[in-house]
């Protein structure tokens, strides 16, 4: 009788982990860690189609990108891991943690450091919770993509925090100490809004039209904390510091704004 309790136990728990592994198994998600890197003939790893996800750090040797995308429509979750470039002095533009150049890819949820550029991604890319701290620039992103939730704190004399080409939404990220300014839409109709900028060279700079900025607080800007090309971009809602509040834009009001003759409502 014990053992056919016994068997019927251990017939249970192999159907269990049966079952177990061929739901991981449908979940179709790959797994990338330093071992596996190696394993495949180290960096620049390249990645395919499909979901990529983080189950640990990657240290990327010098002269080399950390990851390659080759192909649209691919995800990659950090996992709440990094990677890890080997630049300390950050004075080159290159190497690049994850180059998705001219490629719809999705980037969240981690950590790229060390880098030239710390991510990079083509139109309609996402990038959303990463932290592209300590990079010459941290986020690139090309025409009608979403950059949310990231942080880009660079610290030098140089690089830009977060750049989009055109027609991109900005929102809710956090970009301080880069010197080429905090967060930059390279062409027109971005939707900038929520976001947190200081110690930059320009706060927040539209070089195209008919930007909106929105809800924003600029502190600190080394030159001006809005820079717009030209009327077509408003600005309301902000919070802004600066010697001038702004250079170009039109203000549709209730930004506070404090310069060197004091704070009034803009």
């Amino acid at each position: 009788m014990k053992r056919e309790k016994l068997a019927a136990v251990f017939f249970a728990a192999v159907t269990m982990l049966v079952f177990a592994a061929s739901a991981g198994a449908a979940d179709g998600t790959i797994e990338i860690n330093q071992a596996k890197v190696l394993a495949n003939g180290g960096f620049p790893y390249t990645i395919g189609t499909g979901s990529y996800r983080l189950t640990g750090n990657l240290t990327v040797p010098s002269g080399t990108n950390g990851i390659n995308v080759n192909a649209a429509n691919v995800t990659i979750d950090l996992n709440g891991f990094s990677i890890i470039g080997p630049l300390t002095t950050l004075t080159s533009a290159t190497p690049i943690g994850i180059d998705a150049f001219e490629i719809l890819v999705t980037v969240e949820n981690g950590i790229v450091t060390g880098f030239g550029t710390g991510v990079e991604v083509g139109g309609g890319g996402i990038i959303r919770n990463v932290h592209v701290d300590g990079n010459f620039n941290g986020i690139e992103a090309s025409n009608n993509s979403v950059v949310t939730g990231c942080t880009a704190n660079n610290g030098n004399v140089g690089g830009t925090g977060i750049a989009c080409a055109a027609t991109c939404t900005i929102s809710g990220n956090t970009a301080n100490g880069d010197g080429a300014g905090g967060i930059t839409c390279g062409g027109d109709a971005c939707v900038i809004s929520g976001n947190t900028a200081s110690d930059d060279g320009v706060g927040i700079h539209c070089k195209g039209s008919g930007c909106l900025i929105s809800g924003n607080t600029v502190t600190s800007a080394g030159t001006y904390p809005i820079e717009a090309s030209d009327a077509t971009t408003g600005y309301g809602g902000n919070v802004l510091a600066g010697l001038v509040v702004s250079l170009g834009g039109t203000s549709f009001g209730n930004n506070v704004c404090t310069t060197l003759s004091g704070t009034v409502i803009c």
